[in-house]
């Protein structure tokens, strides 16, 4: 046989099966990352209806399938429990489909992963090729790992109880009692021993990271086993290599526990499937002194921890290693160096970050220090922030105390973790900087230092003779040769390129030793010049993209996610104390970058279909926690504008002053008021710093546009403040006029201020500050008129309104209740009995400069809203009392009085009876409709061919109009009903019925009650009668003048016919004749009728009586 052959064969072999087993091995990584993501998201939005117990009677376990005739046969006939399965399965259905999904899926991926394993041991020398290639080794000890992972995860983040009820609530429903993989889905998702022992009697931490504690855990891998020998191979793998190359981002011994942190969580998993490493003391002693020989708290996945101090206690032989390791002198000892780090490294960040000590010099000078104190922060960081928040009490009460000691708190180690990711951003950033000119920097050096070589060569071959022994052209020639030297080296060969330059600089430092060369100073000067090019072409040479590399490998900072909720709530106390602190709060959220690119690292190089929904589960997660930080922004935005607002209030006005004294100068200037609102303003504007930054920083990394999120919030919170701060001036139900009067003019105040203010911060802060306030008031002056409207649907009243509108609204109604007060035209307001006026034209400009034209046309839909129910009541109860035998009646009464244009037969008699209470009595409250100043217009009558086009057209005309002020509210068609029979009849009777309790009064040209001392308002019966009247057909208005022209006559012919039936007549007919003509004089004016038609109609005695 060949062996060159057998050889060429066997590396065929291997190559082909790499191409088949690797591209295998990623896809199972990648499917692992994404069922965690899914159970995550799942885990994250458990419906509540599997959390209380009010749907337990038709939620199930497992015994279920032992069973489902005794189960089901409970909910049967039992109409509750009917019910909740009816509205779990509606609301359920979606979380409990995807739950079998996810539950499906970790068992398909056990079950190919274990076909793909066993194939491994089945080939030939196959797993020795897997293991022995890098990429082969970091796949599949994934691919188990992943899966150890999730198991432990589905039981921390979702209970066996909840798993259960989940499944066999979808078998039921769906009906799926033959699916496949039921079998080990029910098997997946029984219930696992709760947590007992050691950790049931310790306290959870203050910081609650995302710590797991699962009791037993080995007993639930081993449901889902993987073949001993594979498992046993990884785990020597992982125990004895450098899985992942990270070795080298950590030269320092004392760190390699950090460096080897992400095989030590594989590790850590896999043991469980092979519980005897756990209890061999041996083989624990050398892992935990290669892994976790000064750590306890690790991350297994991500953010996800584990403390080995009490999830190995039922593990004899890893207990024992563990605990030696966790003595109290040795714990304090690590708490003593970590603290004292701490201190040291917050002073050098806070010096580095001082003004003008970063540079991009400083950065390519010092970029190895830098790097080293990168990492040491970072290191202390980690091991801080995991050990407090161990969760054995004794231990975590050691590092806590520790820190008490050094008085570093939790606010100082987040201080120090800002601090530090404000360093990493302002380096890397500088690096980049470097990185991305270094050709040109390596170029323009060269070419430097070749030109200074060039000079002083010709300066040895020029005509002057030189004092020392030493051949010039000896020294021209070195020189020439130097310069050409310089221009061969290659950028591109690093090795030979710094060697090079290395010998360069060497001889230039011997040449400047000689004597004759350092008295030249000259000659010295150009060496210098030529040392400083070369040396600058060895920095540009030494940047390089490893150093980004360990970069990013040293400040990754994903275990700490779990933090970020309590860190947030004490970067929320440091804002307040120190504004400035929102401008390191980008570089903050850039250090948890990796949460979004380290779960999609398989599944980008898979190439999978799932990479969209996990990414966008990371990025949704990445986004809340960001924007659950930056609350603060316009919270403290508007805490500083109620500030402003009370110093604004302060101040005392003097622009109007002609004069001031001299000796009141000092007074006048306010100093102290002026510096706290510059002190404001100034924090106003670093808000404004930060927030600009912030969408510079987060542009392309997650899709939030930092500036229309700061617009939403402020829109929510001046919907809040409205709602707030209106409502304060809500006042009691016996509130007088000049009570509301004086609220109205302290709401004018404040909402003016708030304006004026707002435009302030526009020119602080680039949000149109202005614009957003007058939408958002205009939406809440809106939203109140609808929830008013819609309470009132209900209650028909506003006596116990919940927005400040309604409750204005209430009680301007109440105040010009027409039976409380009356309305004298010629002084356009509202007077009780004793003549004080209750509400005027003045309070109503107030009114308006409080709402704006929004608020007056609200209050005008609610005022439209309450006409259109209150005539659709009145039609109603006018149509339920005509009767058959009512309208009788009323038909009689028709012949008796005959045509309007003529006079009955019976003269002023006719009209003795014809006012039945039976017949008015429920219909006049119905048709006394109060009608206010303006009033929303209903658009009837548009012609069909163009209803569309002209609705919209007079809708927006309309709308346009009420913001104006121009709308009639008297010409509204509020409602679209058929007329009852004898309408203008029946609107005459009740104002003939209503005409005895007034009388007329000459001086203030109105009809006033009989009794003096009661108010009694005639205005809104007639302008109710006429409002009723003209939601039908004009010709019943028509009617009802002429009908009213027919009672003047026949009251005029008997006041002045000389027919003596005094004695019999209820009512005198003169005082009636004036009464009447002045009532429907008043109708036809406010209703818009012509007068020459009641003119026509009335007498001319009248006529000349009325002028």
């Amino acid at each position: 046989m060949n062996p060159s052959g057998d050889e060429g064969e066997d590396e065929t072999l291997q190559k082909s099966d790499q191409e088949l087993l690797f591209p295998e091995l990623l896809n199972f990584a990648s499917r692992a990352q994404a069922l965690i993501s899914e159970l995550l998201l799942l885990s994250g939005r458990i419906p509540p209806e599997f959390r209380g117990g009010r749907y337990d009677p038709v939620l199930f376990d497992l015994r279920y399938f032992d069973s489902p005739d005794d189960f089901e046969a409970t909910i049967e006939g039992n109409g509750e429990l009917e019910v909740l399965e009816d509205q779990l399965r509606e609301s359920c259905s979606v979380f409990m489909q995807r739950f079998f999904l996810l539950a499906n899926g970790i068992v398909t991926y056990h079950q190919e992963l274990l076909k793909c394993l066993n194939d491994l041991l089945g080939g030939a020398s196959l797993m020795e090729i897997v293991l022995s290639n890098e990429k082969g080794r970091q796949l599949l000890a994934e691919s188990l790992a992943l899966f150890g992972c999730l198991l432990l995860l589905l039981e921390h983040r979702m209970g066996g109880s909840l798993r259960e009820k989940l499944l066999v609530a979808h078998v039921r429903y769906v009906r799926c009692f033959n699916a496949p993989n039921i079998e080990p889905m029910c098997l997946l998702c029984r219930v696992h021993p709760s947590p007992l022992g050691p950790l049931h009697q310790t306290h959870s931490p203050p910081w609650s990271s995302s710590i797991v504690f699962i009791q037993k855990p080995e007993d639930l891998l081993l449901r889902f086993p993987f073949p001993k020998q594979v498992v046993e191979s990884v785990i020597i793998c992982l125990r004895d290599c450098d899985l992942y190359n990270l070795v080298c981002h950590y030269p320092d011994p004392e760190h390699r526990t950090v460096a080897l942190a992400s095989q030590a969580g594989w590790l850590y998993v896999l043991l469980f499937y092979s519980p005897e490493f756990l209890h061999n003391g041996f083989v624990m002693r050398e892992i935990i002194d290669r892994f976790f020989k000064d750590s306890w708290v690790v991350p297994f996945f991500m953010y996800f921890t584990v403390d080995l101090s009490t999830s190995w206690d039922a593990y004899k032989g890893a207990k024992a290693s563990i605990s030696s390791c966790l003595s109290s002198l040795f714990v304090r000892d690590l708490c003593q160096l970590h603290y004292s780090k701490v201190k040291d490294l917050t002073f050098e960040i806070c010096s580095l970050l001082s003004d003008g000590i970063l540079t991009r010099d400083y950065v390519l000078n010092n970029s190895q220090s830098l790097l080293s104190l990168v990492r040491n922060c970072n290191i202390s960081l980690r091991w801080l922030l995991l050990h407090r928040s161990s969760s054995d009490k004794k231990l975590r009460d050691i590092v806590t105390s520790a820190g008490t000691a050094h008085q570093i708190d939790e606010e100082s180690i987040v201080f120090f973790f800002l601090r530090t990711s404000q360093l990493e951003f302002e380096v890397k950033q500088l690096y980049v900087e470097l990185l991305d000119g270094n050709g040109t920097m390596w170029q323009e050096s060269k070419h430097s230092a070749s030109e200074c070589v060039q000079e002083l060569s010709k300066y040895y071959s020029g005509p002057q003779a030189l004092s020392w022994k030493i051949k010039e052209e000896s020294l021209e020639d070195w020189l020439r040769n130097l310069s050409m030297e310089i221009c061969s080296v290659d950028y591109t060969k690093i090795g030979n390129a710094s060697r090079k330059l290395y010998h360069m600089m060497f001889t230039l430092k011997e040449i400047e030793q000689f004597h004759e060369i350092k008295e030249n100073l000259q000659t010295k000067q150009f060496l210098s010049r030529i040392q400083k090019h070369l040396q600058h072409m060895l920095e540009a040479l030494n940047l390089h993209h490893d150093a980004l590399l360990t970069f990013s490998v040293v400040t990754d900072a994903v275990y700490a996610w779990g933090f970020v909720r309590s860190f947030g709530k004490k970067l929320w106390k440091k804002i307040e104390q120190d504004s400035s602190v929102v401008l390191n709060l980008p570089s903050f959220f850039l250090k948890f970058q990796s949460m979004l690119d380290a779960p999609l690292l398989r599944i980008s190089q898979n190439c999978s279909p799932d990479l969209s929904s996990v990414s966008a589960y990371y990025s949704s997660e990445y986004l809340t926690h960001i924007c659950a930080v930056l609350e603060i922004i316009p919270v403290m935005l508007f805490r500083i504008l109620d500030d402003v607002a009370s110093t604004f209030q302060a101040l005392q006005p003097f622009h109007l002053l002609n004069r001031i004294e001299k000796d009141r100068l000092q007074d006048f200037m306010q100093l102290d008021q002026q510096f706290h609102l510059t002190k404001a303003f100034g924090q106003i504007s670093t808000f404004s710093q930060g927030i600009l930054v912030a969408s510079q920083t987060l542009h392309g990394l997650i899709n939030l546009d930092v500036k229309n999120w700061l617009e939403s919030k402020v829109r929510e919170e001046l919907l809040k403040r409205f709602d707030n701060r209106l409502k304060s001036f809500f006042l009691s139900s016996s509130v007088g006029f000049e009570d509301l009067e004086m609220n109205v003019q302290k709401m004018a105040t404040y909402i003016l201020s708030e304006f004026h203010l707002m435009e302030y911060f526009q020119g602080l802060i680039h949000i149109q500050w202005t614009h957003i306030w007058e939408e958002e008031f205009t939406a809440f002056l809106q939203d109140s008129a609808q929830k008013e409207r819609d309470d009132y649907v209900q209650v028909n009243d506003f006596s116990s309104a919940q927005t400040f509108l309604g409750h204005l609204l209430h009680r301007i109604l109440k105040l010009t209740n027409p039976s409380q007060s009356m309305y004298i035209e010629p002084m356009s307001g509202w007077f009780d009995a004793a003549g004080h006026e209750l509400l005027g034209l003045r309070f109503f400009d107030l009114l308006e400069s409080c709402v704006g034209p929004v608020g007056m046309a609200s209050l005008d839909s609610l005022l439209a809203f309450i006409i259109m129910n209150k005539l659709e009541h009145a039609l109603k109860v006018l149509k339920s009392l005509l009767d058959a035998r009512c309208l009788e009646d009323l038909q009689m009464l028709d012949v008796a009085l005959g045509p309007a244009s003529s006079l009955p037969l019976l003269g002023w008699s006719s009209y003795k009876q014809m006012v039945k209470a039976s017949l008015v009595s429920s219909a006049v409250d119905g048709m006394l409709v109060p009608v206010s100043f303006q009033n929303d217009k209903i658009l009837k009558g548009i012609r069909k061919e163009n209803s569309k086009i002209m609705e919209l057209l007079h809708r927006e005309l309309s709308k346009q109009g009420m913001l104006c002020g121009y709308c009639t509210p008297l010409q509204t068609l509020y409602i679209s009903e058929e007329p009852p029979p004898f309408l203008s009849r029946c609107a005459s009777i009740v104002t003939i019925s209503q005409l005895p309790r007034y009388v007329l009064d000459t001086h203030l040209s109105t009809l006033t009650s009989r009794m003096k001392k009661v108010p009694l308002d005639f205005s809104p019966v007639v302008i109710g009668l006429g409002t009723f009247l003209r939601q039908f057909n004009p010709t019943y208005m028509v009617q009802y003048v002429q009908y009213m022209c027919q009672y003047i006559k026949i009251a005029a012919e008997a006041a002045f016919g000389g027919i003596d039936e005094t004695a019999k007549r209820p009512i005198e007919p003169m005082p009636e004749v004036l009464k009447s003509a002045f009532w429907l004089l008043h109708f036809c004016k406010h209703m818009g009728i012509p007068e020459e038609l009641a003119h026509s109609c009335l007498p001319p005695l009248v006529s000349v009586l009325q002028a």
